[in-house]
C-alpha cells in the first residue's frame, strides 16, 4: 500500500506596489549619501574649519542685524573675541601649571596640558587678521543693516575674508607627499644629503649641499651648506652636527659645521672625514706658541689642521678668563699644565695654582707656581689673595698717569696690559669642591675677580666636570667666563652642550678612538675662544713628565708681582711654601683667614714655629677604616645613613659637597640635617655647614 502526498497549495506572492519600492530605494540611497557625506566631513574636518566658522559666523551676523541693538552686541562680541584672543596666545606659549592645585588636577587628568608652544610672527600676524577681519564685518552688518547674503555683503564675507583665510589654512595643512623624489644623476653626496638631512623630515628641510669636493686628506670631503633662510640659520646646522654626522656614517668627532668665512647666516661650512686627522697631535712643541703682542698662543689643533688659539689677555683691554671642563681622563690636566709652561716661559704672566685634590691635578708644577693652593682651604685663601691684589691694583689704576695726544697728563688708566704689573692667571682646577666647601663665600669672591679682574690684569681660569650651571655655581660667575675662552672636554655624563654653545654634547666624545681598542681620545673637546669657532679640536699631547719639568724650571725670564705687592697681600702668598712644607711633613697648618680661627699668622720666619699647628688627631684605627670607606662610596642603608656617615667622616662638611658626593639631591640633604640637628644627631655650625655633635667630637 503506497501512501500519497497530497499536493502542496499554491505559494502567495504579495508584490509590492511600484511605487513603495522606488520610495524604499531612493531613502536606502539618501541615508547612504549621508553616511558617506558624514565619514567625507570627518575625514576633512580640517581642511573644512574655515567654512564652518565662516558659515556660524554668518549666521550669527544675520541674528546681530536682525536683533533690537544688534550693534551693541556686536561691540560687546568683539571685546570679548580680543579678550578670548588674547588668552589664546598666552595659552599656546604657556609651559606648564605653576601653582600647586592646577599640577594636582593635571596629573588626575583634570585640565588640559599647556602646549608649550608660542605662536610664531607669521601665525601671530595671519591669526590677528582674521580675528580682527571677522570682528569688523560683523560688526558691519547690524550697523549697516546688511544681512551676509546681501550682494555688498555677501561679496565681502564670501570672496574676501572667506578665501583669504582658508587659502593660508589649507596650504599650510595640505598633504604632503610621503616620500621625496630625489633628482636622478646627482653626485652621491649630494643625493644622500637630499634624502636625508635635506629632505622634509631631516635636520635641516630644504637645506642643500653645494659643490663637495674632496680634500687633500685620505677620504675627506668639504662643501657649504645653503640653508632655507625662512627656517634655518648657521646656528642650526651647526646644532645639528650629530644628525648630519650620523647620515654620513662618521662619528661626530669626524665633522665640522661652522660659519661661513663671508659671515652669511644662510650659509655653512661642512668637513667630513673618515679617519679623524686629530689622532696624531705633536707634543707641545714649547713656549713660543704665545704671540706676546697679541696675548694669543695656540694650544692644539683643529680639525681642518688650523692652529686652536687660546687668548691670555686682550691688548688694551685686558684679562680673557676661561672655563675648562672635563671628566676624569679626558685632558684637562695636560692642558692646566700646558698653560701653565707657556705663561711660565712668557716673562710676562705670574702664575697662581689652587688644587682641591692637594695638587694631583697640577703634579709637579705645585713646586713651580708663583703659588700653589693645596687643598679647599689653601684654594679660599688664594681667593682671598687674588682680591687683595684686586684692590691693589685698582686704587694704583685710579692714580696712574698718562700723557694724551696734546700732551696734557691725565689721571686714571682705564686699559690694561702687561707691564708694570703682569697678567696674574688665577688657575683652580675642581672648582666645585671649592664653593662646596665654601658656598656663596667662595663664589662671591671669584664673581669679583671675574667682573672687576678684566680691567686689572687679574685672569681667572676654573676647571669643573661639565660645562653646566650647577658645575659654576652662579649665573653671575658663568657669564663672565663664557665670554672668554669655553674648553670643553669629554664628560661621562649628558651635560646639554647648549650651555656654550657647542655643535653637540661632550658627552658623545668616545673615551678611545673607535677603530683603535685603548687608545684613550685625551685633550679631545670643543673649543670657543678668540676664533669664534665651534668645531672639535685636540690639545697639545703633554711630553714625558721627566722631559716637561724643563719648562717649569728655568726661563730666560721670570715674571713677579710688583715688588711691595706680596706683603701687602700677607702671609696667605708669603708663606705659602712653608705651609707646604709642613703640610708634607704630617702637619695641618692654618690657613690665615680661612680656618686659623681669627689668630694672626706670623709676619716672617718659619710657618712651623711661628703659625699655630693643629697636630694630627690620633685617629683609632677602626675609625679610620670606616673613614677611608665612607670616602671610596656611600655607606649602604637609607639616605639618612650614608648623610650621616659623610658628615661623621668629614666632621666639618658642608650641604653642597654632601649632595655633590653621594649623589642626593640638595633639598633632600638639607631636610634630613635640619631635622637631625632638632634630634642632637648633628650640629649646625652656620647656614649649610655641619658638624658632628661637640660631645662625639671630643
Amino acid at each position: 500500500m503506497s501512501a500519497t502526498r497530497s499536493p502542496a497549495p499554491d505559494r502567495v506572492v504579495l508584490a509590492k506596489e511600484p511605487e513603495t519600492a522606488a520610495t524604499a530605494a531612493d531613502a536606502s540611497t539618501a541615508v547612504r549619501a549621508f553616511r558617506a557625506v558624514r565619514r567625507w566631513r570627518w575625514r576633512n574636518r580640517r581642511h573644512l574649519t574655515p567654512l564652518y566658522g565662516s558659515v556660524a559666523l554668518a549666521a550669527y551676523g544675520q541674528a546681530l542685524t536682525s536683533a533690537p541693538h544688534g550693534t551693541a552686541g556686536a561691540v560687546a562680541t568683539d571685546a570679548v573675541a580680543v579678550a578670548a584672543f588674547y588668552a589664546w596666545t598666552k595659552w599656546r606659549a604657556k609651559q606648564g601649571w605653576e601653582s600647586r592645585p592646577a599640577q594636582f588636577l593635571a596629573r588626575h587628568h583634570a585640565l588640559p596640558s599647556p602646549p608649550g608652544k608660542p605662536l610664531r610672527r607669521d601665525e601671530l600676524l595671519r591669526s590677528a587678521g582674521a580675528v580682527g577681519s571677522a570682528a569688523v564685518l560683523t560688526t558691519l552688518m547690524p550697523a549697516l543693516d546688511a544681512s551676509p547674503f546681501e550682494p555688498g555683503m555677501a561679496g565681502a564675507w564670501w570672496l574676501g575674508w572667506l578665501p583669504s583665510v582658508a587659502i593660508p589654512w589649507w596650504y599650510r595643512r595640505r598633504i604632503r607627499p610621503t616620500e621625496e623624489e630625489v633628482p636622478v644623476g646627482l653626485e652621491a653626496r649630494v643625493e644622500r644629503w637630499l634624502a636625508t638631512v635635506g629632505s622634509a623630515k631631516g635636520a635641516l628641510p630644504g637645506a642643500e649641499l653645494v659643490e663637495p669636493v674632496d680634500m687633500d686628506v685620505e677620504g675627506a670631503w668639504q662643501g657649504t651648506i645653503a640653508l632655507d633662510a625662512v627656517r634655518h640659520t648657521t646656528d642650526d646646522a651647526i646644532a645639528a652636527t650629530k644628525r648630519i654626522a650620523a647620515a654620513f656614517g662618521v662619528s661626530v668627532t669626524s665633522i665640522s659645521v661652522e660659519g661661513d668665512q663671508s659671515g652669511n647666516a644662510a650659509l655653512a661650512r661642512l668637513q667630513v672625514y673618515q679617519r679623524n686627522p686629530l689622532k696624531t697631535v705633536p707634543v707641545f712643541p714649547g713656549p713660543q706658541v704665545l704671540d706676546k703682542e697679541t696675548g694669543i698662543a695656540t694650544i692644539g689643533w683643529y680639525i681642518d689642521g688650523t692652529p686652536a688659539m687660546y687668548q691670555m689677555w686682550r691688548p688694551g683691554w685686558g684679562a680673557v678668563h676661561s672655563h675648562i671642563s672635563g671628566s676624569t681622563g679626558a685632558g684637562k690636566s695636560a692642558i692646566f699644565r700646558s698653560l701653565f709652561a707657556i705663561e711660565k716661559q712668557s716673562g710676562l704672566v705670574v702664575s697662581w695654582g689652587g688644587d682641591p685634590q692637594y695638587g694631583k691635578s697640577f703634579g709637579f708644577w705645585q713646586d713651580y707656581l708663583d703659588y700653589f693652593a693645596c687643598g679647599p682651604d689653601e684654594c679660599m685663601g688664594m681667593l682671598i689673595a687674588a682680591n687683595t691684589e684686586l684692590d691693589r691694583r685698582s686704587k694704583n689704576s685710579a692714580v696712574s698717569t698718562w700723557v694724551d695726544a696734546d700732551g696734557d697728563t691725565m689721571y686714571g688708566e682705564t686699559d690694561w696690559e702687561p707691564g708694570e704689573d703682569p697678567l696674574l692667571a688665577v688657575t683652580i682646577d675642581e672648582w666645585q669642591d671649592v664653593w662646596g666647601a665654601y658656598g656663596d663665600e667662595a663664589i662671591e669672591l671669584a664673581v669679583r675677580i671675574a667682573i672687576l679682574g678684566r680691567k686689572c690684569g687679574i685672569k681667572l681660569r676654573l676647571g669643573t666636570h661639565l660645562p653646566t650651571l650647577e658645575s659654576l655655581g652662579s649665573s653671575k660667575l658663568r657669564q663672565p667666563l663664557t665670554a672668554g675662552n669655553n674648553i670643553a672636554l669629554r664628560t661621562t655624563e649628558r651635560s646639554a652642550g647648549y650651555v656654550i654653545n657647542l655643535p653637540a654634547d661632550p658627552n658623545d666624545i668616545p673615551s678611545v678612538w673607535p677603530d683603535e681598542i685603548g687608545v684613550p681620545t685625551s685633550g679631545l673637546g670643543y673649543m670657543k675662544g678668540v676664533q669664534e669657532r665651534a668645531a672639535v679640536f685636540r690639545g697639545w699631547s703633554p711630553e714625558a713628565k721627566e722631559v716637561a719639568t724643563r719648562w717649569a724650571k728655568k726661563a730666560d725670564t721670570i715674571a713677579e708681582l710688583t715688588p711691595g705687592a706680596g706683603e701687602n697681600i700677607g702671609p696667605l702668598y708669603t708663606q705659602w711654601r712653608e705651609r707646604l712644607a709642613a703640610r708634607r711633613a704630617g702637619q695641618e697648618p692654618p690657613v690665615p683667614g680661612v680656618n686659623d680661627d681669627g689668630e694672626e699668622a706670623a709676619e716672617t720666619g718659619d710657618v712651623a714655629a711661628k703659625v699655630p699647628v693643629t697636630k694630627p688627631r690620633q685617629t683609632p684605627v677602626s675609625e679610620l677604616a670606616a673613614m677611608i670607606q665612607a670616602e671610596a662610596k656611600p655607606a649602604s642603608g637609607t639616605k639618612k645613613a650614608q648623610i650621616l656617615a659623610f658628615v661623621a667622616a668629614h666632621r666639618i662638611t658642608t650641604t653642597g659637597l654632601i649632595a655633590d658626593r653621594l649623589g642626593i639631591p640638595l633639598s633632600t640633604v638639607s631636610s634630613t640635617l635640619t631635622r637631625a640637628a632638632k634630634k642632637g644627631e648633628v650640629q649646625a655650625l652656620a647656614h649649610g655647614t655641619w658638624a658632628i655633635p661637640a660631645a662625639s667630637a671630643a
